[in-house]
């Protein structure tokens, strides 16, 4: 099984991040509504006051391969909402992963992206999808 690890998006993300959207627009049939721009994602998610934040799967180098850059192969997209009757909601966007790596499990690891929506909200908000 390939080693990943699932870390919050940094601004040098989002050109992966947006070739991963136009993956899922593509498998949904809707690749000519994607009219979001790499420069948008970094605006908007890596400003003073971001509207989303997003966590990213990374296949890691094997022990004894070349440590070179890691590969970008899931996202997952989320931001904050407030409920007048429920209280705080985390709104998953889009969660996706390459077909060639899904069926390994990351998303219930102990620390995975479930986990790390969480950490940025002092009381665990619902999560709506």
């Amino acid at each position: 099984m390939a080693s990943v690890r699932i870390r919050q998006a940094e601004e040098g993300d989002c050109g992966n991040i947006l070739k991963l959207i136009r993956e899922l627009a593509e498998y949904e049939k809707l690749s000519d509504q994607v009219k979001i721009s790499e420069e948008a994602l970094r605006a908007d998610g890596f400003g003073e006051n971001p509207f989303y934040c997003c966590l990213v799967a990374e296949l890691l180098p094997a022990p004894g391969e070349p440590q070179g850059p890691c590969v970008v192969v899931g996202y997952g997209l989320y931001y904050f909402i407030y409920s007048t009757w429920k209280g705080r909601n985390v709104y998953l966007e889009d969660i996706y992963v390459k077909p060639e790596y899904r069926g390994e499990g990351w998303g219930q690891r102990p620390g995975s992206g479930k986990a790390s929506m969480y950490e940025r909200s002092p009381t665990p908000p619902r999560v709506e999808w």
